[in-house]
């Protein structure tokens, strides 16, 4: 999402605010409800909120309704935070609803009982090591959902060194869609998202706010690249 914080650094900037980015990591002192707290200690004017799950603490951060408040990628369900137009969750949806159509073609086509699919989620594990070891389970994943093209395309990597056949054995989906997934064989299906977009949005949101004009946000595309890395999945063993 490094283009989402690009374009809302650039249109803030451009009006004369400035940006204040605080962590959201997995450590306690880098929790989003942490770095919120600390933001409103420091007197900022508002809170954006990216590649992070909203905490419903939030609400109980001294000070911080006064705050305009909007989340790039995310869309809180309770309302307390505006979402800028892209909600991760939706990407998750279409990438689900087509893995399930590929089960279900292969269940038509070899009249198959019950879903031969088995999904796994890549994130920090030494890919190699991660592959060979899920490729050896009993219920063997056949997808492996990656949170970026990157890692995506470290799977492949992997995959092609130690024999395995993609999309044949394992399909692999990345997220982002970059130039990269066009530039390998074979070609990567990804999640594309209008990130930077959706950084603009985020933007014009709080600059309305500060205006006391009306916001003007709406739901922003996101869309599946379907490309050779993804296919039916294997039958049984």
């Amino acid at each position: 999402m490094a283009a989402a914080l690009a374009a809302l650094e650039a249109r803030l900037t451009d009006a004369g605010w400035d940006l204040l980015l605080g962590s959201g990591g997995s450590c306690e002192v880098g929790t989003p409800l942490a770095g919120a707290r600390a933001l409103v200690r420091r007197g900022v004017g508002a809170l954006v909120f990216l590649g992070v799950d909203l905490p419903s603490e939030l609400r109980e951060v001294r000070g911080i309704q006064r705050l305009p408040s909007v989340s790039v990628d995310r869309t809180d369900r309770t309302g307390f935070t505006a979402s800028a137009g892209l909600d991760l969750c939706r990407a998750g949806k279409l990438i689900a609803n087509y893995l399930g159509q590929l089960a279900d073609t292969l269940r038509a086509d070899k009249a198959l009982d019950g879903s031969p699919l088995e999904i796994m989620h890549i994130s920090h594990e030494p890919i190699a090591e991660g592959i060979l070891r899920w490729l050896a389970l009993r219920n063997a994943p056949t997808v492996a959902i990656c949170g970026s093209d990157a890692t995506a395309l470290a799977v492949m990597h992997a995959c092609a060194c130690h024999g395995v056949d993609v999309p044949g054995r394992l399909s692999v989906v990345g997220f982002g869609d970059s130039p990269l997934a066009r530039c390998v064989s074979p070609t990567l299906t990804s999640v594309r998202i209008p990130a930077r977009g959706a950084g603009i949005a985020a933007a014009e949101y709080l600059l309305a706010r500060f205006a006391d004009r009306v916001p003007d946000l709406s739901e922003l595309p996101v869309k599946l690249a379907i490309r050779g890395s993804t296919g039916p999945p294997p039958g049984p063993h």
